[in-house]
């Protein structure tokens, strides 16, 4: 497969070159060896145009999806059946994105809730520690003690914050690009 994209001055055509039409949605063998980078990675070509897309950031607007093919792999009718084919195909990663991001959302409930449980527990210990009440440790370690609870407590609510804030961010993108 030579899959090479590329846009025209406007950023609005993206030229992709494959030995099979196949290429454009399944992965050829990862050949390192190989003189085309398509080859060389392993990987369909919708998926290079996807993710160039969204590096290039350039995710905005229609695009349009030239793809060459060598003249002996062209039959009748392709063009016709080709067209639908990437629309069909983005409007599922359309879906599948919508699935990820609510089961990412469930999951980041899940951590938030029992997050705001251990966050409840620490600072409870953190303020048993640093009270007068427990008088047979010293002062210092009781102060300690209190801080690393503290610090414990307040450290477990960052995988709730990355759940709901940072991990749905490359779908989010995914979702940009493949909207048609």
């Amino acid at each position: 497969m030579q899959t090479t994209a590329t846009a025209d001055q406007a950023g609005q055509e993206l030229v992709v070159r494959v030995s099979e039409i196949r290429d454009l949605f399944t992965a050829p063998d990862t050949d390192p060896l190989a003189q085309h980078e398509g080859e060389v990675m392993g990987e369909p070509a919708l998926l290079r145009v996807a993710r160039e897309l969204m590096a290039a950031r350039r995710m905005s607007g229609a695009h349009k999806l030239v793809v060459q093919l060598p003249a002996d792999k062209i039959e009748p009718g392709l063009a016709e059946r080709a067209q639908a084919w990437p629309v069909r195909y983005c409007t599922l990663k359309l879906e599948d994105n919508d699935a990820q991001l609510r089961v990412m959302r469930r999951e980041a409930a899940g951590l938030m809730l029992r997050g705001l449980l251990i966050l409840t527990v620490c600072m409870d210990m953190s303020s048993v520690f640093r009270s007068e009440t427990i008088i047979f440790r010293p002062p210092r370690i009781n102060s300690t003690l209190g801080e690393g609870f503290d610090v414990i407590g307040w450290v477990t609510r960052w995988r709730p914050v990355e759940a709901f804030v940072f991990n749905p961010t490359p779908v989010r993108t995914s979702t940009r690009a493949h909207r048609f």
